[in-house]
C-alpha cells in the first residue's frame, strides 16, 4: 500500500506522487487575452477589408484599459494584454498599416478570432489533478499558473541496500586475489534515487548467516529492503535463510525468466523485502521487473509499466525455455519501435546495460529471433514515461 501522506511547497513537488485532487481556485486565463500582437476592434460579419480604425489606446501585458471600444475603434494590444470591454476579435499586426493614429486593416477578420477566453484552458473548480498522478514539471508550472502554493503528496519512500558476498570489497580498497569491487549497491541507488526515493545503503557483509539477518535488522526503518547476492541455491547463498531468520513470510524465491532466475521476496510488517540476484545486470533486470511497480505502488503511482510492440533491429540466435529478458538499445524509425540486441547478454555484465534503454521480452520456447520480428518490450527506467 501507498507511504504516508505529507504536505510541501509546490517549489519542492518535483516528481513526487499527487495524494489529493486539486481544483482550480480560478479561471486560467483570469481574463480574455490577446494570443498575438496586434489591433483589437469590434469586428462585424459585413466587414470588407480595407477597414481604417482609429486608434485610442495601446495596451500591452500587464496593464489593463478600462475604458470601452465603440464602431470605428480599435486598441493597439500585444501578447497576453487583456482584451478591452466592446472589443471582439484581434488582428495580427502584419496584416495591418499604421497611418498616425489611424491603422488599416488589410485583411477581413470574423468576429471571436484572435482571443483566448477566460477559462479557456482550465475553469475555476475544474479538477486538474488527481491522486496517483506524477508532479512533472510541466504539471508544476500548470500549478504554479493557477497560484497553487502547496500540494499534498505522498512521502518519498525509504528503502534499505545491502549488497551481500564474501568476494566483494568497496570501492576505493585495492582489490586483492579472488575479489570483485561491489557494483550492485552503487547501481541500485542511483535506480532508487531516479525513481524518488530515499536512500540508505548497508555496509557490506560477508557470506554469514548470522551477519546477513543482523545487517537486514538494522534497516528495518525502511518502508522496503532490497538485497544482492545469496539468492541462488550454493551452500553460501544464505539470503531465504536470513529472510526467515528476521521473520519474513518468504513469498517466493525463484522466478521463471532469465536473467534474475534467483530471486527472493519476503513480507514483514507490510515491509517488502526484495533479494535480487548478486549478477550485477540480472539485478537490474529483476529491478526493473519486480523493484520498480511495487515502488511505483508504495510511492503512490497509479499506473505501473506497460509492454508495447517492439521490432527486432538485430537477431539473437538462442532459444530458450525460459521467458528472457535482453537489453537493447531502441530508436524511433519509420514511426515504430526498433530495439537492437547486439550487445553481451550475460548476467554479469554490467556493462551492456550501458546505452540500453529497453528489455526485449522473449517467450519461454521462443527462438532464435530474427531481424525484423515483432515482439513485446519495456522501457529501462529513465525511459520510463510518467
Amino acid at each position: 500500500k501507498p507511504v504516508d501522506v505529507e504536505k510541501v511547497a509546490l517549489a519542492e513537488s518535483y516528481h513526487r506522487i499527487c495524494a489529493e485532487e486539486v481544483e482550480s481556485a480560478i479561471d486560467m486565463p483570469p481574463f480574455n487575452r490577446s494570443p498575438l500582437d496586434g489591433y483589437a476592434y469590434i469586428a462585424k460579419d459585413s466587414d470588407n477589408a480595407p477597414l481604417d480604425l482609429q486608434v485610442v489606446c495601446e495596451i500591452p501585458a500587464g496593464t489593463y484599459w478600462d475604458g470601452e471600444l465603440k464602431d470605428g475603434e480599435c486598441a493597439r494590444i500585444f501578447t497576453g494584454a487583456p482584451i478591452p470591454a466592446g472589443a471582439n476579435c484581434v488582428v495580427r499586426q502584419e496584416d495591418t498599416e499604421r497611418m498616425g493614429e489611424k491603422v488599416r486593416i488589410n485583411v477581413p477578420v470574423a468576429p471571436n478570432s484572435n482571443v483566448v477566453y477566460a477559462g479557456e484552458e482550465t475553469k475555476k473548480g475544474e479538477v486538474v489533478l488527481t491522486p496517483g498522478e506524477v508532479l512533472s514539471p510541466a504539471v508544476v508550472g500548470m500549478l504554479a499558473s493557477l497560484g497553487v502554493e502547496e500540494v499534498k503528496v505522498y512521502r518519498q519512500p525509504k528503502v534499505g541496500v545491502l549488497a551481500t558476498g564474501s568476494e566483494l570489497m568497496d570501492v576505493g580498497t585495492p582489490l586483492t586475489p579472488g575479489k570483485i569491487y561491489n557494483s550492485n549497491s552503487y547501481t541500485l541507488k542511483g535506480l532508487l534515487l531516479e525513481a524518488g526515493c530515499e536512500v540508505k545503503v548497508a555496509p557490506l557483509v560477508d557470506d554469514s548467516l548470522p551477519a546477513t539477518i543482523e545487517a537486514i535488522k538494522k534497516l528495518e526503518d525502511a518502508d522496503m529492503i532490497i538485497t544482492t547476492g545469496g539468492a541462488s541455491v550454493g551452500e553460501y547463498d544464505l539470503i531465504r535463510d536470513a529472510l526467515t531468520g528476521v521473520g519474513c513470510e518468504l513469498l517466493f524465491w525463484k522466478v521463471n525468466f532469465k536473467p534474475g532466475t534467483p530471486v527472493a521476496l519476503g513480507y514483514k510488517d507490510d515491509r517488502l523485502y526484495f533479494s535480487l540476484s548478486g549478477n550485477p545486470a540480472a539485478a537490474v533486470v529483476n529491478y526493473e521487473l519486480l523493484v520498480r511497480p511495487a515502488l511505483r505502488k508504495l510511492r503512490g503511482c497509479s499506473s505501473i509499466p506497460e509492454s508495447f510492440p517492439v521490432n527486432m533491429d538485430g537477431a539473437f540466435g538462442k532459444s530458450s525455455k525460459q521467458r528472457r529478458f535482453l537489453r537493447a538499445k531502441a530508436v524511433f524509425r519509420d514511426g515504430e519501435i526498433w530495439a537492437d540486441p547486439s550487445g553481451a547478454q550475460q548476467s554479469g555484465v554490467l556493462r551492456s546495460m550501458k546505452g540500453s534503454n529497453l528489455l526485449i521480452d522473449i517467450p519461454g520456447g521462443y527462438g532464435p529471433v530474427q531481424k525484423g520480428e515483432r515482439l513485446q518490450g519495456r522501457w529501462i527506467s529513465s525511459w520510463e514515461e510518467e
